[in-house]
């Protein structure tokens, strides 16, 4: 049966059998892995958490181009829109509402008329006396305040005394919303909105609609934003599970939510619930009061009094002291862990969680250093590691895979690692997981897998399956009992399955071996990103625009050489075609400082042992630089440019008998003539080759071709089946063959198209040195 690829995921185990990409669910340290925030500028401010809340809410979201701008003044049109949705109405009932208003300067065109008269319909937002509405004028503290004690069905007795929002403050007040920071006089920032907007929305509130006062317990209040707020007692990062203080049981976290901070025990959270699970949490413990290290001693470090409660870590690279509370322990066994502690007031540990001192990643770079100052090293997301002396490596070759001792040498770029650190920081074990391997596999499509020796995989939604480089829907389109190349991504999910040949271009050579003639021959090889494959015999090659056999290749041939394209056999590496050209830059040299050079202003380097012309900078070569990987100049020829053509037109002006400009015209281009006595033998229609220095000025010309036929009848032009043309005039018994470039020209130097000659047409022809016609000219029409 076809199995489509808008195919849903099964109940499947999560492929992460095994504690080590288990382990990498949570990163950084013990807590979960929050989420980056969705607004690149509420990081720093006092309010995030609740712009957070409501972004996730849909109430208060961010602008398109990533910000929240907090400091920008909400207008009263806006406010009414904040003030609808949090109220628990939708964006669909006030479009319902679209149209006519009764405030004489809000059209009915305006974008908020539904949110106003929804507000209006629910007496929580009213217009001027005037009859006006001023959606543009910016909301007031009180103004907004006022909206939400009214949103909150709170009976509020008109002021007798004082300005009339004095009533309306301390409602809000009592209600929990207001804390009397801001002046209610000045206009309300979104930031500030976004405060009392959360506010309101999690104060509980009867189900008859009635007001419910901040410091009430009772039952049967309802919250239009539902969080819960606590302290956490502890969390599982393996299963996902969160337990707070005061909880009888846990609850898990959702794989897709939203998590913003480190879940840690003793922070305080507040988190949303959705289809039983959280699907939104921040992390409202300031950063400040986490840190976050590893333990180098237990508690008692020393026999001093007052050590006691007090041990070492290492926090930031430096050594510091830290002391816990009364019943918080750090223990010898503890020596090495990572920790993340939450600090009191008074800079004391309140609570402390440990974790295996380990670092999980991918694999960006693998060096090492032989002799007396020998190191080897492996740099993961931007980090450099050293490994001890005695440290271990094991492999999975994909994710699934048991774990295999391996060496630091089958350590690769791209790889999945965990990286297991002592006190000091250095590694003492690496696991290793292979995230691409080249399998024959197996294929069930009414179950939506891939299997091979003894493994399955599922085929996801979003898993790319791939044949002849050409991207199919399909699984029925993958063949069974065929390589393929199997990719992962760092959970361990199958992303993409290729089968048949693979295609690409724009990628370098790093190194090349010879073909070998034998039996069994060894084919000559390239090495392109780390990897290496194998150029067929029956390989269509071409290198510089030349057909090459692969058996003549020798070694480092192809060494810097640029892939323009290729077609290889995937899983196997096995080349079909491929299709070469060196890495080259042609211009003039525009200055000269030793080794470097500037040329179409961009600077070389010259690689070792590789010399240029001392006035490179001034004379009129143009030069051709032949690049290796490392973007040096590995080989430089220069010579003066020259450029070939049938001339057009030659112009040379006199004035009192001396020649004071020239120019010459040749296949359209016009060029100024420095040396006139240059041209002064260069006549139309012959074929020059013109030296020009680096101002693209004329200094030599030399000329070839003569006039074969003059003024003779054009008859017709006839093709052969070997693609070679020939000119008939006069009769049918009169032709010249043409040059494969022959062009048609007018007498005044315009060109014509083939179909454009007629038989009444008297034509002269131009030959070259081999007598094949390079330009016919029409002389008399």
């Amino acid at each position: 049966m076809k199995n489509l690829k808008t195919r849903s995921a099964q109940d499947l185990k999560k492929l992460l059998a095994g504690t080590l990409l288990a382990g990498m669910l949570a990163v950084p340290n013990a807590g979960f892995a929050a989420t980056s925030l969705p607004l690149s500028d509420i990081a720093s401010n006092t309010n995030k958490d609740a712009i957070l809340k409501l972004n996730y809410a849909g109430v208060l979201k961010g602008y398109t181009d990533g910000t929240f701008r907090p400091d920008k003044e909400v207008t009263r049109a806006e406010f009414a829109k904040i003030a609808v949705l949090a109220m628990g109405y939708t964006d669909a009932q006030a479009n319902l509402l679209k149209g006519s208003t009764k405030f004489k300067d809000l059209p009915a065109s305006h974008w908020a008329t539904g949110y106003i008269n929804l507000a209006v319909s629910q007496g929580i937002i009213k217009g001027y006396p005037d009859g006006s509405f001023k959606p543009d004028s910016t909301v007031k503290i009180a103004e907004a305040l006022t909206v939400y004690v009214q949103g909150l069905k709170i009976n509020v007795n008109a002021s007798s005394t004082g300005e009339w929002y004095y009533p309306y403050l301390l409602a809000a007040d009592k209600a929990g919303i207001y804390d009397t920071k801001e002046t209610p006089t000045i206009p309300a920032k979104r930031d500030i909105v976004a405060k009392y907007t959360d506010r309101f929305m999690e104060t509980p509130v009867y189900a008859n609609g009635s007001y419910y006062d901040k410091d009430g317990n009772a039952d049967g209040t309802i919250k239009k934003l539902p969080v819960v707020k606590g302290t956490v007692a502890s969390y599982d990062k393996a299963t996902k599970k969160l337990k707070l203080t005061g909880q009888s049981g846990d609850i898990a976290i959702s794989d897709s939510a939203q998590v913003y901070g480190n879940i840690v025990t003793g922070a305080q959270v507040e988190y949303i619930v959705k289809s039983g699970k959280v699907a939104f949490l921040t992390v409202s413990t300031a950063d400040a009061s986490i840190v976050e290290g590893v333990v180098k001693t237990g508690l008692n470090f020393t026999t001093a009094v007052g050590d006691e409660k007090k041990f070492k870590a290492i926090v930031n690279g430096k050594e510091v002291v830290l002391e816990v509370e009364n019943g918080v322990s750090v223990s010898r066994s503890q020596i090495g862990q990572k920790f993340v502690a939450v600090m009191d007031e008074d800079g004391k540990v309140a609570s402390i969680t440990f974790a295996k001192n380990t670092t999980v990643g991918t694999v960006e770079k693998v060096s090492s250093v032989s002799g007396s100052s020998s190191k080897k090293e492996i740099k993961v997301d931007g980090t450099t590691y050293t490994l001890t002396s005695s440290a271990t490596v094991k492999e999975k070759a994909h994710p699934q895979a048991k774990e295999e001792a391996s060496s630091f040498g089958d350590i690769e770029k791209g790889d999945l690692v965990e990286l297991t650190m002592d006190v000091d920081g250095k590694v003492t074990a690496a696991t290793i997981t292979k995230l691409s391997v080249v399998e024959t596999i197996r294929v069930d499509t009414d179950e939506n897998l891939i299997s091979f020796g003894g493994y399955e995989y599922e085929v996801l939604e979003d898993t790319d399956l791939l044949v002849d480089e050409d991207e199919v829907s399909e699984l029925d389109d993958l063949k069974d009992n065929q390589v393929a190349i199997l990719t992962f991504d760092t959970d361990g999910n199958l992303t993409k399955v290729e089968q048949g040949v693979g295609v690409a271009s724009n990628k370098l050579i790093e190194d090349t071996t010879a073909y070998q003639a034998g039996n069994p021959a060894k084919l000559a090889t390239i090495k392109v990103e780390g990897k290496t494959y194998e150029i067929l015999t029956t390989a269509k090659l071409t290198i510089d625009k030349e057909s090459v056999s692969p058996t003549s290749i020798g070694a480092d041939q192809l060494n810097d050489y640029r892939i323009i394209s290729w077609k290889y056999n995937v899983g196997t590496k096995n080349i079909v075609e491929l299709t070469l050209e060196k890495q080259t830059v042609t211009g003039y040299v525009t200055k000269k400082s030793g080794d470097k050079i500037t040329v179409g202003g961009k600077v070389y380097q010259l690689a070792s042992g590789v010399t240029i012309d001392s006035n490179a900078a001034t004379n009129d070569k143009e030069y051709t630089l032949t690049l290796n990987n490392a973007g040096k100049v590995k080989a430089v020829t220069g010579a003066p440019r020259k450029v070939s053509g049938v001339v057009d037109s030659v112009e040379i002006r006199k004035e009192d008998g001396k020649i004071i400009s020239a120019k010459v015209v040749v296949d359209g281009e016009k060029y100024d003539v420095s040396d006139e006595d240059a041209v002064k033998d260069v006549d139309q229609f012959e074929y020059a080759t013109l030296t020009l220095n680096r101002d693209g000025d004329v200094t030599a010309a030399t000329v070839q071709g003569k006039k074969a036929q003059s003024d003779v009848k054009f008859v017709g032009i006839e093709s052969r089946v070997n693609g070679d043309k020939y000119v008939f005039f006069d009769d049918v018994s009169s032709s010249l063959k043409l040059a494969k470039d022959a062009q048609i020209k007018y007498y005044d130097g315009s060109e014509l198209d083939e179909d454009e000659l007629e038989t009444s047409d008297k034509i002269d022809l131009w030959t070259n040195g081999n007598g094949l016609v390079y330009v016919i000219v029409v002389a008399k029409r």
